[in-house]
């Protein structure tokens, strides 16, 4: 006789599942609309990140500030905020040389 509790599903009930491509990929791009001079990816361990693509490079006062190249967070949502908390840091410390 079969054993019922050998037939279930070992995966836990909170896995992360995977959006699909298509629902990915407007995501992303939401990101450098949002965002410009940021572009975002997702990698094959289900991170959301973001780095800047602007032309002018950080100043020493908004490195200094604390400003990244690159930020990371386990969902979009996360990420747009520590974008935009990195747009304001970086304002931040162009305001404070001006």
């Amino acid at each position: 006789m079969d054993d019922p509790e050998s037939s279930r599903s070992t995966r836990p009930a909170t896995a992360p599942h995977p959006q699909p491509a298509h629902a990915e990929r407007s995501l992303i791009d939401e990101i450098g609309v949002r965002f410009p001079g940021w572009k975002a990816w997702r990698s094959d361990t289900l991170r959301w990140w973001a780095f800047r693509t602007a032309a002018a490079p950080l100043t020493i006062e908004q490195l200094r500030a604390g400003c990244r190249l690159i930020v990371q967070a386990d969902t979009h949502a996360e990420l747009c905020a520590r974008v935009r908390a990195e747009n304001h840091l970086a304002a931040r410390a162009d305001r404070a040389i001006a």
